[in-house]
């Protein structure tokens, strides 16, 4: 549970940079407070959803990342009309964002699998 509060937070960090860098081209000068806590309730529901999907074997990798894509896309898209995103951002830039931070994600999570591997590749030279 602590994992999945931290890699909440750690999502919605990365969201609220790249929100600002598009905020950035498009010459915005606020960031809206709302926009924080919309950020963190919507990252809380895809990373339970992934987590879900991360749960179930797929057969083929690529469709196991189009589901997550979509899923993901599909609940930003309708948070962007419950929460009036589209009168500041466009549907692309939004689509954009959504693939900006999977990528981002999934990097972060290589480098935590990497970083689990070499501590139990320590272990096991300890006792060996």
């Amino acid at each position: 549970m602590k994992k999945a509060i931290l890699n909440i937070f750690a999502m919605t960090g990365m969201t609220l940079t790249v929100l600002s860098l598009v905020a950035l081209c498009y010459h915005a000068s606020f960031l809206c407070l709302d926009t924080v806590f919309q950020a963190l309730g919507l990252n809380a529901v895809i990373y339970a959803g992934i987590s879900l999907l991360n749960s179930i074997e797929f057969r083929y990798y690529l469709a196991e990342i189009a589901l997550k894509l979509w899923y993901s896309i599909s609940l930003v898209l309708v948070s962007g009309i419950i929460f009036g995103w589209y009168s500041s951002l466009s549907t692309p830039v939004l689509c954009f964002m959504v693939l900006v931070m999977l990528v981002l994600c999934g990097y972060l999570d290589m480098l935590s699998i990497k970083n689990e591997v070499r501590e139990i590749n320590d272990l096991i030279g300890e006792n060996y």
